[in-house]
């Protein structure tokens, strides 16, 4: 399946539908913009968990891009980490966790940001879940998806996570499927 796979969930209910997207390595910077694009347009408020890529990056990129980015709500996990502080430049969307693997503090400011957009479109992007393995074992992370799938799915909310293929362990990714609605390759 290509991104056209993507287009078709977006174009039909996709309220409180959960997705595993792969895509590969070289071709991960382009989807996830070309897919960050897609959602803002169908008027999402566009929450991405960014362990990847620094917020600040990414929003250039974005911007580049010429996404939108009123609608884009960052939980990011590795500009703190990485610079020890939080950038001067904030936007006041941004959440910064202490660190990758501080799982709790994500699933809190999740809670937050959802809890400020009841009743909107929101779309919950994790970028990525193999970066994620890198701070954390597979089994904390595999309960943290599950979590997160759960609620999304609870409070009608489109979640799409993000992989490079061939990655993640074959009985991982079959376990990340499972949590999942549906499987696309992008």
């Amino acid at each position: 399946m290509k991104m056209s796979s993507l287009d078709n969930i977006l174009a039909g209910d996709d309220s409180g539908l959960v997705v595993l997207a792969e895509t590969s390595a070289e071709a991960f910077q382009g989807c996830t913009s070309e897919l960050v694009g897609k959602v803002t347009e169908k008027g999402y408020k566009t929450i991405i968990i960014t362990i990847n890529n620094p917020s600040p990056i990414l929003r250039k990129t974005y911007l580049k891009s010429g996404i939108d980015i009123s609608n884009l709500y960052f939980i990011d996990a590795i500009t703190r980490y990485a610079l020890g502080s939080i950038p001067k430049d904030d936007d006041g969307n941004t959440s910064y966790i202490s660190q990758p693997s501080n799982l709790t503090d994500m699933g809190i400011e999740l809670n937050k940001l959802l809890v400020r957009f009841d009743g909107a479109k929101v779309c919950v992007i994790i970028d990525s879940v193999n970066t994620m393995l890198i701070y954390v074992s597979s089994g904390t992370m595999t309960k943290f998806i599950h979590f997160v799938s759960n609620k999304l799915r609870l409070l009608n909310c489109l979640g799409i996570f993000l992989s490079i293929n061939g990655s993640v362990d074959p009985m991982l990714l079959n376990q990340l499927k499972s949590f999942s609605d549906e499987f696309v390759e992008i």
